[in-house]
C-alpha cells in the first residue's frame, strides 16, 4: 500500500488515513518527482523478441531444475 501526503514543516499530513500505531516509511522525493509504475519504467529495457520465450519459461525453469 502506499499513501502519499506532505510534510508542513511540523508533521506528515497524509490525504488518506491510516491505522493508528501502524508502522510506516517515509520516502522523501522532490516536488517536481512523478511516479510511474514499474511497467513503464521497465519498459525501456525490454526485448520483444523474447516475449514467445516467456510462455513457457517456468515450465522449462523446473525442468532443468529437477532433470
Amino acid at each position: 500500500m502506499a499513501i502519499t501526503g506532505y510534510y508542513d514543516g511540523t508533521s506528515i499530513q497524509t490525504k488518506t488515513e491510516f491505522k493508528t500505531n501502524q508502522k510506516v516509511i517515509i520516502i522523501p522525493v522532490d516536488d517536481d518527482f512523478q511516479m510511474n509504475s514499474a511497467e513503464g519504467s521497465l519498459a525501456d529495457f525490454a526485448d520483444p523478441s523474447l516475449i514467445p520465450m516467456e510462455k513457457d519459461a517456468w515450465r522449462r525453469a523446473a525442468v532443468k531444475k529437477h532433470e
